[in-house]
């Protein structure tokens, strides 16, 4: 079963390899950053070399390519907030405040679902603060 697996993992990387890469820059930012072996040469081996066990040496690389590239990604303005009377028409929870936009709770199949604020904006920089400290080998 694990030769199995083997197989298909490195399946998969060679078809993100074949048909993804190319249309996204056929290099990770951690390679950039670093000058090292990309993430999906890192999978290819360590699953060659180790299995399945091999995913969790790929899990690692790919948290620090995500941190290379969002601390070396050009930031991009925010998208414009919609005003609460379009959400409120839409049927959508409202993201500015803690009170629900539901006219007729009863008309939510989930009670809780008119009471989900999302603040994902603070999370972000939550993940920012806490990867400020992930160190990033230089070339």
């Amino acid at each position: 079963m694990p030769a199995f697996m083997r197989h298909i993992l490195l399946g998969f990387i060679h078809l993100y390899r074949r048909f993804i890469s190319p249309y996204k820059g056929f290099s990770c930012a951690y390679r950039v950053h670093t000058g090292r072996c990309s993430c999906s040469a890192l999978g290819l081996r360590a699953v060659r070399w180790h299995g399945v066990a091999g995913l969790a040496v790929l899990r690692r690389r790919m948290f620090l390519c995500g941190v290379a590239h969002r601390r070396h990604a050009p930031t991009r303005a925010s998208p414009p907030r919609r005003p609460r009377w379009l959400a409120a028409q839409r049927g959508e929870s409202s993201i500015d405040s803690d009170t629900p936009d539901c006219r007729n709770v009863f008309d939510c199949v989930d009670p809780g679902c008119c009471c989900d604020v999302f603040d994902w904006a603070r999370r972000d920089r939550k993940e920012r603060r806490e990867e400020s400290h992930v160190h990033l080998p230089r070339r």
